[in-house]
């Protein structure tokens, strides 16, 4: 979505501390696995929790929905550090009676999932302008790409196919828009990587290093 804004990481660390528990759980499994906000919603207890009531490994979230009753998932960890933002809301939830493995894990109105006009309002109140629900997955976006760039600082192509695959986007260019990567960013960095002066630091410190 563009014009949606990212977090730093550790505003976003900040912000888990002080939002209402559901948001607060809602951006603790976004933020980390940068799963789109449809497939957020439709997490059920069971998608969560194992029989014994501990977090699963891997999260399936729900991908798609093809033709007929064919349901594709994607199974994603969650880090343990932010098992606790998940742990807190669950338990008040089972506190308010909603205990059963097909209790929605974000629940709205009526017995429904919450809605994504009600979450994208929470946000945008606590945040401002620019922020909706689309920034969790701006942020991991951002954040991923950058690990990747560190890992592959010789090979970025490699590092923008890892983030399109982390995204799951079916196109590399639908990556590169998302990431903000256009004509003005391009010029951006042709000015910085080719300057002379950058050129010329740059050999004097590796010749003060032989």
């Amino acid at each position: 979505m563009p014009g949606m804004r990212s977090l730093p990481l550790p505003v976003v660390l900040e912000l888990l501390d002080r939002l209402p528990e559901k948001y607060a759980c809602l951006a603790a499994i976004g933020v980390p696995t940068g799963c789109r906000i449809s497939e957020l919603l439709l997490l059920q207890r069971h998608d969560l929790l194992d029989p014994a009531g501990v977090l699963r490994k891997e999260i399936a979230f729900i991908k798609l929905k093809s033709r007929g009753d064919k349901v594709i998932r994607r199974r994603l960890a969650i880090p343990e550090d932010y098992h606790s933002y998940i742990y807190r809301h669950l338990l008040r939830e089972e506190q308010r009676g909603y205990d059963m493995p097909g209790d929605w894990v974000f629940r709205g109105r009526n017995g429904k999932p919450l809605s994504r006009r009600t979450a994208y309002n929470c946000f945008r109140k606590i945040l401002g302008s620019g922020y909706g629900t689309h920034w969790m997955r701006k942020t991991f976006a951002q954040e991923i790409f950058k690990f990747f760039l560190e890992e592959n600082i010789k090979d970025p192509m490699r590092a923008l196919e890892l983030t399109r695959r982390a995204l799951d986007h079916k196109r590399l260019d639908t990556t590169v828009r998302y990431l903000g990567i256009n004509e003005k960013a391009l010029e951006k960095a042709q000015k910085t990587v080719f300057s002379r002066e950058r050129i010329i630091n740059g050999r004097r410190n590796s010749d003060q290093r032989v």
